[in-house]
């Protein structure tokens, strides 16, 4: 039995985006450099969508705690049992224990020289990775086995709420998730627990409200011209040219872009493994040694270039240009909105 997934798509803050960039180029310490945690002028005037507080691993964690609680509460005022889980059912990037890598930052050059990109190797890496064939376990398994097939659909439908129809099963495949989300009245116990810690839909109501689906398809799209290779501006595919001629010099000139340095490489490592999760077979150590060679050559040249074009504080400045338009010509509608889903609002 397994919980059903909300999915939306979601615009993304600078804050998450600018990280995103430096891990899929690995940030020189040139001059240059921008430091990921930097806000844009929208990021910033959209802050009252949420509260402003770092998401951490920790804060997750014991948010998915008081959730279970009070699931487990709801659950028995129905007359079912319900033993809370310990699995936050999600993992939140943020680095090491305490806010503290345990290893070189990742996207920095020494990061680069060490790990490449992060692909084979990373810090930490032996006490991350789980036993392969380990599972999690339902705690309540057992309870639910032991209940009759109807007790089971009441379980589940009590648990979550009614199945969606298939018509609503539909428009939300056609939207790719912007479109029909269930109310949280209607997702069961895990839905009014989820709603008293997290607020209206987990704070995703914005996300899935017709009246600014444009509004957020344009967000979406915001940074296509500044690191998508297929839509480029021409100030980026101009600081493109100036990051390949430096790998070229460097003996590496198979890549468009930084992205496509890392992307590359990624794609190239896991489909030699097979090209699902059914079909993968776990390389060779003497096949991890020589991709890890190779991505770190790369990653090390990638870094050393992107420090002497100053791309990440480049690139930066027009993300944050692009952010600054897009505020000046949609400032009405992002107002609506914040007026509508504040933080206050919550």
């Amino acid at each position: 039995m397994t919980s059903r997934m909300r999915s939306a798509r979601i615009w993304i803050p600078a804050a998450v985006a600018l990280a995103a960039l430096a891990l899929s180029g690995c940030s020189g310490t040139g001059k240059g450099d921008a430091k990921p945690d930097q806000e844009g002028p929208l990021d910033k005037y959209l802050s009252a969508l949420w509260d402003g507080e770092e998401y951490t691993q920790e804060r997750m964690d014991k948010e998915q705690r008081e959730i279970e609680e009070l699931v487990a509460e709801c659950m028995t005022k129905e007359g079912f049992e319900y033993k809370p889980s310990s699995n936050s059912g999600g993992i939140v990037m943020m680095g090491g224990e305490d806010g503290e890598d345990s290893g070189p930052e990742w996207g920095s050059a020494e990061f680069a020289k060490e790990y490449g990109y992060g692909i084979v190797n990373w810090p930490g890496m032996s006490e991350s990775t789980e036993e392969p064939g380990e599972e999690y376990v339902d705690p309540n398994q057992d309870y639910i086995e032991s209940l009759s097939e109807s007790e089971q659909q009441a379980y589940s439908e009590t648990l979550y709420g009614p199945p969606m129809t298939d018509e609503q099963m539909a428009e939300l495949e056609e939207s790719d998730g912007a479109g029909f989300m269930p109310d949280w009245k209607d997702q069961g116990c895990y839905g009014a627990a989820q709603h008293e810690v997290q607020g209206e839909d987990g704070g995703m109501a914005v996300f899935s409200d017709p009246e600014f689906s444009e509004l957020m398809e344009s967000m979406n799209s915001l940074g296509n011209a500044i690191w998508n290779d297929d839509e480029l501006s021409p100030e980026m595919q101009k600081l493109n040219d100036e990051w390949r001629e430096c790998m070229a010099d460097a003996g590496q000139d198979d890549y468009s872009s930084p992205m496509n340095a890392q992307n590359t490489l990624n794609e190239e490592f896991y489909s030699s493994s097979g090209d699902s999760m059914e079909e993968y077979k776990e390389p060779s150590q003497k096949e991890k040694d020589e991709f890890a060679k190779r991505e770190i050559a790369v990653a090390t040249a990638d870094a050393e270039c992107k420090a002497k074009v100053d791309y990440t504080e480049t690139q930066t400045r027009f993300y944050f240009d692009a952010q600054q338009k897009f505020l000046d010509e949609h400032k009405a509608e992002l107002d609506a909105m914040l007026s509508k889903y504040g933080a206050q609002k919550k």
